[in-house]
């Protein structure tokens, strides 16, 4: 896969070639998990610098390592779980640009699965000779997997205690069950013959160890546990009310997705991605204006939901409103980052209004990213026709026909190119005869 280098002026500790190697690191990780190998990817997971951003260094170093690895355990497989493919199946890199973002490198990552294409950003960073992840944004949606694997535990589950009181409250238990094997043997042994006093004291004697060795460390973890953790973290309380959202949507129940969401907003979800959800599943419904009303609201907040601006521009597009879907799509790709179909549809916008030049530097960032090369060229013969330019698209449509052949038919009929249809030059392509024109390449 490609990268595409942001026109940024790099910094002296991330040169072109820092940002290749971090790209290719990070695309290494996600070609593993997508193919069902998690190891890869945990092994590249700054889980530690997450929990610590997260809770504090003090908290975060005040741990035991049995705690830390309890809420690392967590914090990987909210990452795992957010971006496998369903079981027995496979994903891939569709698409992938690098650029610098201060001390880390932002990798925009497009990943295929078999239900559709998931946009995302990753955030590495160099810790000693390797690049981690420290963060995967899902960009559409304004998700940071991170902050929500961290959310879902919460800060309140994490409290400092006293280490002598939890000492002698894990220690009391043991000491009174101690003390009933004690009294059961002193009283029942007295009546017993000599053999049978022997078997009862071997008999008292396992569970008399089990609670001595099970007191001793409990009593040895509590001294050296000076936060408590518990045992279970319960899942964060706006899931369920989630789950019910998403699942009212596949169902159609749009209404009931719409209560679901907002109890999932009200007990602490993020409030844009539900309104990009709502407004996902109302544009498919064919509910336009309410459609809009939800992916403005996700513009709203704080923090708001980038891909709302994309699906507003392309409903935009498709009104014919070019002005408006340039300038929220140049918004979106500004904060979300670059992908083929965005810069695809910004180019089409951009040489509607007459940017043709835009247009074309568009078009040529999508088709770097693209890794169907006959979709990308097909898409920048058809920018050059919008913007007038006859010889540069029969220039651009040769490249797609010495590579398999090119139906001029399905050209003719195609509006893209209605602006250079009186052109010379495109009247004399059209009517060339497959003898004349240059013979396709198996």
């Amino acid at each position: 896969m490609a990268i595409l280098a942001a026109p940024v002026v790099l910094s002296a500790q991330l040169s072109a070639p820092a940002v290749e190697e971090a790209a290719e690191s990070g695309r290494r990780a996600a070609e593993a998990l997508l193919r069902g190998q998690r190891g890869p990817f945990e092994a590249v997971l700054a889980t530690d610098a997450i929990a610590a951003g997260f809770l504090g260094d003090p908290v975060w170093s005040g741990l035991s390592q049995r705690q830390r690895e309890r809420i690392a355990t967590v914090i990987r497989d909210h990452f795992v779980e957010t971006l496998e493919p369903p079981r027995g199946t496979s994903g891939e890199v569709a698409w992938s640009a690098g650029r610098p973002e201060g001390d880390a490198v932002a990798l925009f990552l497009g990943l295929r699965y078999p239900a559709g294409t998931l946009k995302t950003r990753w955030s590495l960073v160099r810790a000693s000779r390797d690049w981690m992840v420290r963060d995967v944004f899902l960009t559409d949606p304004g998700i940071s997997i991170a902050g929500e694997a961290m959310r879902s535990i919460g800060r309140g589950a994490i409290r400092r205690r006293d280490p002598a009181r939890s000492a002698r409250a894990a220690a009391f238990p043991r000491a009174l069950g101690l003390a009933a094997i004690l009294v059961v043997v002193l009283a029942v042994g007295r009546r017993l013959p000599a053999n049978g006093r022997r078997i009862l004291f071997l008999t008292a004697a396992a569970p008399a160890v089990l609670f001595l060795v099970d007191g001793g460390l409990a009593v040895r973890r509590a001294l050296s546990e000076s936060y408590s953790v518990p045992e279970v973290l319960p899942p964060a309380p706006w899931r369920t009310a989630e789950r019910e959202a998403l699942r009212a949507q596949r169902e159609g129940r749009l209404d009931d997705a719409a209560r679901a969401w907002e109890r999932a907003v009200a007990a602490g979800a993020p409030a844009a991605p539900a309104d990009y959800q709502m407004g996902l599943a109302l544009a498919a419904a064919g509910r336009k204006e309410e459609a809009r009303a939800a992916f403005l609201r996700a513009l709203t907040r704080s923090p708001a939901a980038p891909g709302a601006s994309k699906e507003l521009a392309l409903a935009a597009l498709a009104q014919g409103n070019s002005a408006e879907a340039r300038n929220r799509l140049e918004t979106y790709v500004a904060e979300a980052g670059p992908d083929p179909d965005s810069l695809s549809a910004l180019a089409v916008a951009q040489a509607n209004v007459g940017e043709s030049e835009r247009a074309i530097e568009s078009v040529e960032q999508a088709r770097v990213l693209m890794a169907d090369r006959w979709k990308g060229v097909r898409l920048q013969s058809q920018v050059y026709a919008r913007a007038g330019n006859a010889a540069k698209t029969v220039e651009t449509l040769r490249l797609l026909e010495s590579e398999g052949g090119l139906d001029r038919e399905s050209l003719r009929s195609d509006p893209a190119y209605v602006p250079i249809a009186t052109d010379p030059a495109w009247v004399a392509f059209l009517s060339e005869t497959p003898a004349a024109a240059r013979t396709p390449t198996p």
